[in-house]
């Protein structure tokens, strides 16, 4: 299953009232600008997603094809598994 695919754009800009630079984003229709330490931030955060992503991705084919267990029981193992590596099984929003 392939997400739809959605517009994300970045792009450096300037604030005339903050007089300093900030960082645009766009995601589809709905446009953002942060600071350069919430850019950082949002930055580290993608990151993060991206690996734990990884992860679960190689650990879910893992237990299906090398272990043998039904892809349901690898679904709830990685939720015990994302509750060992984050502390909930929920996706993180940290503040």
């Amino acid at each position: 299953m392939n997400p739809k695919p959605i517009r994300i754009e970045f792009a450096s800009i300037y604030g005339h009232r903050t007089k300093q630079g900030l960082v645009e984003m766009r995601v589809g229709a709905e446009e953002t600008q942060m600071d350069i330490t919430k850019a950082k931030e949002v930055l580290g955060l993608l990151a993060g997603a991206i690996e734990a992503a990884i992860s679960d991705g190689l650990l879910v084919r893992f237990l299906v094809e090398k272990i043998g267990l039904p892809e349901e029981a690898a679904a709830r193992a990685l939720l015990d598994f994302r509750e060992m590596r984050q502390g909930s099984r929920e996706t993180v929003y940290p503040q």
